[in-house]
């Protein structure tokens, strides 16, 4: 059974937009809810609680102190921090009973090495990196260990059911057969080959479609189609004439000289 640790706090009398008066001030302001009463405006010291929450988390046990009717058991529900600089703007205190048993997410704490990752080159993928706990405020523990020299090969894993906790004091109350962590292998992708560029072969005619806009149809194209040129039936003659052993007329203006 963990020691509830002390936290001095304070009634709270500055609310709304003003709060910001009392952090430049170094002061946290805060909220006590929950345990079937009023929620209840308090404030702390920002240096002092920021030193003890890095020990603390959000599962030890608190007791607080300075509020009408002695200390107080709670637990740190939830601190809001600055998004750009990371500083605390607010914290809530959530009231517990050490009777009544409750829940909060209990982060995993990674160790040893995993000889997968040492001697096979393995990456560990982390699925998850908190549970969900139930026990009584003062059994909640601070983390739970994971021992990640059982993984010895590629794809062995670890999963909520291989979790060591003490069983007599607390409860998982994630699916048993949920992924924890796991040893996979390292993927390397392949550059995609550049396309090589379809060159014709010396002679070769396009295709009907590809030739360019006015380029002119192969000889002995068919005489009479659309768009044939009338040239068509004067090479079929020429052609005609070469078979039946008559010279080739010469072109107009006779053979060009060498």
């Amino acid at each position: 059974m963990a020691e509830a640790q002390k936290l001095s706090v304070r009634p709270r009398a500055v609310l709304g937009k003003k709060v910001n008066a009392l952090r430049r001030k170094g002061v946290l302001p805060g909220v006590v809810f929950g345990g079937r009463a009023d929620s209840t405006p308090v404030e702390t010291d920002l240096h002092t609680f920021e030193l003890s929450y890095r020990r603390w988390g959000n599962t030890t046990l608190l007791a607080l102190t300075g509020l009408d009717g002695g200390e107080v058991p709670a637990l740190v529900y939830d601190v809001s921090r600055d998004p750009v600089s990371g500083r605390m703007l607010h914290v809530d205190f959530a009231r517990v009973s050490l009777t009544e048993k409750t829940h909060a997410d209990v982060p995993l704490h990674f160790v040893n090495e995993s000889p997968a990752v040492r001697t096979l080159g393995a990456v560990l993928l982390h699925a998850r990196s908190e549970v969900n706990v139930e026990a009584f405020p003062q059994d909640m523990p601070r983390a739970i260990e994971v021992d990640l020299s059982g993984l010895l090969e590629i794809d062995d894993a670890i999963f909520v059911r291989d979790l060591k906790v003490d069983a007599t004091t607390l409860r998982i109350t994630n699916d048993p057969d949920e992924l924890v962590v796991k040893a996979v292998p390292v993927k390397v992708e392949e550059e995609p080959k550049a396309a090589e560029a379809v060159v014709p072969a010396e002679g070769e005619v396009a295709a009907e479609g590809e030739a360019g806009e006015g380029a002119a149809p192969a000889a002995g194209a068919e005489a009479g189609k659309p768009g044939a040129p009338a040239a068509a039936k004067g090479g079929a003659s020429a052609a005609e004439g070469a078979a039946k052993g008559a010279p080739p007329k010469a072109p107009a203006g006779g053979a060009k000289k060498s």
